[in-house]
């Protein structure tokens, strides 16, 4: 923001009031509150809960999570040369543009949570992503496209692209012995499904205590990553941030059997390979959260 003693010699110069100013400096100072104002709570079970602000005038929920795979990435490529992220499509890409300048995407190697493999659909999430790709610079090399295929040999190739990686991209779980992605990143929907794992469907149904990495997504023509294989990444960022979602967080964070309860996909993600999960909330989506 401009120094608010900027603003005021502009206000002055400009032959405004000292009541003009004064009503200019206070809302000044609302808008810098609006950009900071975030509650961060951890559950006993590890998980970290970031409530935020998420003002009508900015874009506080979107600016965190860029602030975030921007810290991870870097963090990654200076400790072992590489930065592994899987993303979806839409609402959670389309910000990522925004890092254009901000990381070395020479050595970003971005994989598909889920993606269509037949039909007229075939390769969905990377065609809506195309722009976003191509503005960032990523090698083409460095695009883990998911093979145009029937959706139960598309996962099986998929998992031997993703298990084939050097160490240097993709990491080994200690814990359960699945790849270890950098980052998982996911929204969740009000019925508590992300990527392509829906409530109570044949790919949840695996979790926990899968091994596979890729599934087949029941009835969308296409695959997923597992719930295990999210558990296994180094860490999650998970977003939920509109007032119809308060209920399904409010299950997925509060409930004691949220880890297995098969249908609320979003809250089996847990902690107990090791990952970093991090849910992203506003203050609209955590209203019906109890006291924490």
């Amino acid at each position: 923001f401009p120094n608010i003693h900027s603003i005021m010699g502009m206000g002055m110069g400009m032959g405004m009031g000292v009541g003009s100013i004064a009503i200019r400096g206070r809302l000044l100072l609302l808008l810098i509150w609006a950009t900071v104002a975030h509650t961060l709570v951890v559950l006993p079970d590890g998980r970290r809960v970031h409530i935020i602000n998420n003002n009508v005038l900015l874009d506080n929920v979107g600016d965190f999570i860029l602030t975030r795979v921007e810290e991870l990435a870097n963090n990654a490529i200076a400790e072992k040369g590489a930065f592994s992220m899987s993303i979806g499509s839409g609402t959670t890409v389309k910000p990522l543009s925004a890092l254009a300048g901000r990381l070395d995407f020479s050595k970003v190697h971005l994989f598909f949570g889920n993606e269509r493999t037949e039909g007229e659909a075939a390769g969905k999430c990377f065609g809506s992503g195309q722009e976003v790709f191509a503005s960032l610079g990523i090698p083409d090399s460095n695009l883990h496209r998911v093979p145009e295929l029937p959706a139960e040999e598309a996962a099986e190739a998929y998992e031997a692209i993703i298990r084939g990686m050097p160490p240097s991209v993709v990491g080994v779980n200690d814990n359960n012995g699945l790849p270890s992605l950098d980052l998982c990143l996911l929204g969740s929907g009000a019925d508590g499904h992300c990527a392509s794992l829906y409530p109570n469907s044949a790919q949840v149904v695996e979790s926990p205590g899968g091994r596979a990495v890729y599934l087949a997504a029941e009835g969308k023509g296409g695959i997923t990553i597992t719930i295990d294989a999210i558990n296994a990444a180094r860490n999650v960022l998970l977003s939920a941030g509109k007032a119809s979602q308060s209920d399904m967080a409010r299950k997925c964070l509060a409930w004691s059997n949220a880890a297995a309860n098969r249908a609320l996909p979003s809250g089996m993600i847990s902690t107990s390979e090791g990952a970093v999960v991090e849910w992203i909330l506003t203050e609209e989506s955590a209203a019906d959260l109890p006291a924490m």
